[in-house]
């Protein structure tokens, strides 16, 4: 019984651990007017999931920090979506490992398979965003971090994504989880 609880109070806490995914390029690598038109891809990808009504929408071109949020104060799963930042820095990032792999098709190969094949694919323009709620629209998660690089003046910018076919969005229960897998691990000892 003991072994059984430890077992799925660690996979919860494996599965907490997979489901982000960041990706992190130096944003004084892509040029300002570059990062200006990912900007507004993500202006418009956030008004179009938040139902042209977000509560947040800021973008600076400068850092590549960016936020969105509803008006029921939920972020939508921008990691989904083309033309988002997540996407836009996913991209740039498999473009740069892709770079550094020159004539070194297993490097350019796991730079498909572990970042390229988690960039965003849903076309933002296709979404159905429910009247009612006026909230976000995603495919699975309603809650995920959409505010990049932590620091004002940091010199990287970041996205995350999951793709597993595993329940989306435990990045929200993240520290809970970890919470309750150690405290079950502390009861069974």
């Amino acid at each position: 019984m003991r072994s059984n609880m430890m077992l799925a109070a660690l996979s919860a806490l494996t599965l907490v651990a997979a489901q982000n995914q960041t990706f992190t390029i130096d944003p004084n690598r892509v040029d300002l007017s570059t990062r200006a038109s990912w900007c507004q891809g993500e202006n418009a990808v956030c008004n179009i999931l938040c139902g042209n009504n977000p509560k947040r929408n800021d973008c600076d071109p400068n850092t590549l920090n960016y936020l969105c949020t509803c008006q029921n104060g939920t972020a939508p799963g921008l990691d989904y979506y083309r033309q988002s930042m997540p996407f836009f820095i996913c991209n740039e990032a498999f473009k740069e490992c892709n770079d550094a792999n020159v004539g070194n098709a297993q490097g350019q190969k796991n730079c498909t398979t572990s970042i390229a094949d988690k960039c965003g694919t849903l076309d933002p323009a296709k979404v159905v965003v429910s009247s009612s709620s006026s909230s976000s629209a995603t495919p699975a998660p309603t809650q995920t971090q959409a505010q990049t690089s932590s620091g004002g003046s940091s010199s990287a910018a970041s996205t995350s994504s999951s793709k597993a076919a595993a329940p989306t969005n435990f990045q929200q229960y993240g520290n809970g989880a970890a919470a309750v897998a150690m405290g079950l691990v502390a009861y069974m000892l």
